[in-house]
């Protein structure tokens, strides 16, 4: 009986298998969590170019512009966004303007996409504004689901997708103010 324990305790077939069933989940977990990880920040990355790009061909135009070139710009944004589809990415452009110390939205564009981004606050803007100057804030919005929370569900992600925004804010360049035809 000794012996066979000790024969037993010497064997050394399967083990190879027993290391790899204990190990392989764990290397495919952080395998799809790395891809995951790098998907997400270049998603990040290019809504933050994006609305940089939006902010910046608006304020590019001289005293005004159109509902049109507006919806030009936002198909640049899909440019910078490619390969992700544009069906959960949400454009919004705002123009505001400081009359005797109050900030106003004179004029908002959205995309048709996505879902409505979140205002943006008007606390901060003071300090970038002097009275009868405007604002333009792009903002762009979406939601990343990544491919670990399929299996893993809500209970050790926190959640099963992501929001991401960003919001840029330039003032005009040609002139102190900047009306759209259209919005």
């Amino acid at each position: 009986m000794l012996r066979t324990l000790v024969r037993l305790w010497k064997n050394q077939s399967g083990l190879a298998a027993l290391e790899v069933a204990f190990i392989m989940p764990f290397l495919l977990f952080l395998y799809f969590g790395l891809v995951d990880l790098t998907a997400m920040i270049s998603l990040n990355r290019k809504v933050t170019y994006a609305a940089s790009v939006v902010a910046d061909l608006v304020t590019q135009n001289d005293t005004s512009l159109t509902a049109a070139d507006i919806d030009d710009y936002f198909r640049a944004a899909a440019l910078v966004m490619k390969p992700t589809p544009m069906t959960n990415i949400r454009v919004e452009v705002h123009q505001y303007r400081r009359v005797s110390g109050t900030i106003t939205n004179q004029w908002t564009r959205r995309s048709a996409n996505g879902a409505n981004c979140a205002a943006p606050s008007t606390a901060d803007m003071d300090n970038l504004m002097t009275d009868g100057n405007d604002l333009i804030v792009a903002v762009l919005c979406t939601t990343y689901s990544p491919y670990v929370a399929t299996f893993l569900g809500e209970n050790i992600l926190g959640a099963t997708s992501f929001s991401m925004s960003e919001q840029i804010a330039l003032r005009p360049r040609q002139s102190a103010t900047l009306a759209c035809t259209g919005c």
